[in-house]
């Protein structure tokens, strides 16, 4: 244990930076979780709060303001600066959040539970237990909860959301405000470059600071290098490096807890020698991949005004489509369109005259990982053509939507020629034309499924609580124990998850939850 001098204090209680650390470091708890974001965080808070001695371990660092840029937040809470990204046709970008919080500091805060039709698919063909509608309603009920989610507020969305409120009550479609993780939004626009009033409830403001009140103990900058395992393969423990100094951290512990996102969580588990002869680890990679339609009006619209992502539209969802609010800010704007010359000065030029609408689709291929000459482990991904048939119809029904409306012209985010629409013609024709997943220009912020729980290890790499097959004692729990897509957001999915994991390790129920507050802000007229 670090001794507790001026050099070593942070701004939370119990928390170390790692790169301030004089000397090595051995010390010893209960459970080791590594990383901090959605599964690690609820985890290591109820698990402290149960009595147990908790260490947290996370690799980024910790962030108690952001007043930065959004491009400048790139660099300062975001892996590979936003850009980490799949190998394939297309090229997805995934980006990730590298901080303290993981990506619940840099996410949308949007929320939903997990579909009750996914639910009765694990149960059936996965042979997973415990994800009865009681348990569920009651895990999920205690996130929702200790978050304070509740529909976003009208007041403060951003405009294009507004937008497509009224131009789907219009054609006589309804959509819905998202639920969010936002207690008292006050809509400053910038929910995934870091909250800039802390009414997100990301894990940096939420669980985490409950967990080092309980008497958990974090260290951030620190890079866990290898899981140390002992006869039979069972945990005991890690080993870090500090950022900067090198120094070295051994946690032992009878329980460790990878966390690390379901991009890094296998590569950490194959580094380590672990689960080498299940052919399910760093397998069946989904994302949700997700892309945007852009449409140009008249009047200003200044989209990075009020809550980005605040709407969505289920009426698609069906055939694998969702359709939420999404928003970028100016100096980020422009560098996410595949337009170039005159067409991108005439973009840039007419950005606050921009509204946009994103879509994510649930995939039917997988990725997967593999170690590549000079590159290292990469994740190979490419769409399939149902995939990108589906991308087509949400590009079709947003430019649809949008021109009916009064839009100037319509931008796909698709780099061929026919990506601009004045005309329903147009649009006709490009739902006719077949379009080549490699010409897509999309992004993926749901990893799922590298180390997914199942019944056996024929199935899946970890048991029905999260036990790696083979390996006593170690635990994943985050995005990549998700056996399938989801089809929404999978946040409050990865912390329902942690909770139920939770209850499994402490032997026990965590208590009733308390009321939800719900959001009364009036709909407005359309």
């Amino acid at each position: 244990m670090p001794e507790e001098t001026n050099e070593l204090k942070s701004m939370l209680p119990g928390m170390y930076d790692a790169t301030q650390l004089p000397a090595d470091v051995l010390e010893y708890c209960d459970v080791i979780v590594v990383g901090s974001g959605a599964g690690g965080a609820v985890l290591a808070k109820e698990l402290a709060e149960g009595g147990l001695k908790v260490v947290i371990v996370e690799e980024g660092g910790y962030h108690s303001e952001h007043h930065d840029l959004p491009s400048e937040s790139l660099g300062r809470m975001y892996r590979d600066v936003g850009v980490t990204a799949t190998i394939g046709r297309p090229m997805v970008a995934v980006p990730m959040g590298k901080c303290f919080g993981g990506s619940t500091t840099v996410n949308s805060g949007t929320c939903f539970r997990t579909p009750e039709p996914v639910l009765e698919r694990w149960r059936t063909e996965f042979g997973l237990p415990g994800l009865e509608p009681d348990r569920m309603d009651r895990v999920f009920s205690r996130v929702e909860q200790e978050l304070h989610i509740q529909p976003a507020d009208f007041a403060v969305m951003g405009r294009p959301n507004l937008l497509v409120h009224e131009f789907l009550a219009r054609e006589g479609l309804h959509g819905a405000p998202l639920r969010r993780n936002a207690h008292k939004c006050e809509g400053c626009g910038t929910c995934c470059y870091g909250c800039t009033s802390g009414a997100k409830q990301a894990m940096n403001v939420s669980y985490l600071p409950k967990a080092l009140k309980a008497g958990a103990r974090a260290y951030v900058n620190a890079e866990v290098k290898r899981i140390l395992t002992g006869p039979g393969n069972a945990a005991q423990g890690i080993v870090a490096r500090a950022a900067v100094t090198g120094c070295k951290i051994t946690l032992r512990a009878p329980i460790v807890v990878i966390a690390c996102g379901t991009l890094l969580s296998p590569i950490l588990m194959k580094k380590s020698g672990i689960a080498r002869g299940n052919r399910h680890l760093g397998r069946h990679l989904t994302l949700h991949p997700a892309s945007k339609v852009v449409a140009e009006f008249e009047q200003r619209i200044d989209s990075w005004e009020g809550i980005p992502q605040a709407y969505s539209y289920e009426g698609l969802h069906d055939d694998g489509i969702m359709m939420e609010g999404i928003s970028m800010p100016p100096d980020l704007g422009a560098a996410a369109v595949p337009f170039v010359g005159a067409t991108l000065a005439h973009y840039i030029k007419r950005y606050a005259h921009m509204a946009s609408c994103g879509f994510m689709i649930s995939d039917t291929t997988e990725g997967h990982l593999m170690r590549l000459p000079v590159l290292g482990y990469k994740f190979l991904y490419s769409m399939s053509k149902v995939d990108a048939c589906r991308m087509r119809r949400a590009i079709a029904f947003l430019a649809r939507l949008f021109l009916k409306n009064g839009a100037l012209r319509v931008y796909a985010m698709v780099s061929s020629r026919n990506n601009i629409f004045t005309s329903m013609q147009e649009v006709d024709c490009f739902e006719r034309t077949e379009l080549p997943p490699g010409v897509i220009e999309s992004m993926a912020f749901h990893p799922l499924g590298t180390c997914r729980m199942a019944v056996s290890p024929g199935l899946g790499v970890c048991d029905p609580y999260h036990q790696v097959f083979g390996a006593p004692g170690l635990y994943v729990c985050d995005g990549s124990v998700v056996p399938t897509p989801l089809g929404v957001n999978p946040q409050q999915t990865i912390m329902g998850l942690a909770t139920r994991l939770a209850e499994h390790l402490l032997g026990k129920p965590l208590g009733p939850p308390q009321p939800v507050e719900e959001n009364s802000a009036p709909v407005p007229a359309t």
